[in-house]
């Protein structure tokens, strides 16, 4: 498990810190979030944002520390530092694709947005929502249709 501690961290960009931890998680890991605040909002926010992608444990409950634990339930396939390299991501896409659980939900953090594999796994049953990040990037959250 690790932590995370916002309560150094400007307000405005305390979420922004916590959803990068989060996107670096593999499945089932923890991470443990601090606050100066019961972070109920936060806890909204990702189950509207990232439905079925992380499972919510309230931790310490104040009066001036609160934390809460977020165990990473998708499959989180970071491809920019392969396509850094110059190479193809696509095999490493499709193997996590086969290696997921019946409602598994799977991300993707790529430099662009990835049209043909939305185009791809639409076609093999798979909704998709694509969220542009600060500095171009993109999250791409693909999930069963059922």
């Amino acid at each position: 498990m690790s932590s995370l501690d916002v309560r150094q961290i400007v307000p405005a960009k305390r979420h922004e810190a916590i959803y990068q931890a989060l996107d670096k998680l593999s499945t089932g890991e923890i991470l443990e979030i601090i606050v100066d605040h019961r972070p109920t909002p936060l806890k909204y926010e990702i189950e509207a944002t990232r439905p079925g992608q992380y499972s919510w444990q309230d931790g310490t409950n104040g009066p001036t520390v609160f934390s809460a634990n977020l165990t990473c339930k998708a499959k989180i396939v970071d491809v920019r530092p392969i396509i850094e390299k110059g190479e193809e991501p696509f095999d490493t896409i499709m193997e996590a694709v086969s290696d997921l659980e019946e409602t598994q939900p799977l991300v993707i953090l790529a430099p662009f947005e990835p049209v043909p594999l939305e185009g791809v796994l639409s076609s093999q049953g798979f909704a998709y929502d694509a969220v542009a990040l600060e500095g171009g990037d993109w999250r791409v959250s693909f999930s069963k249709n059922i």
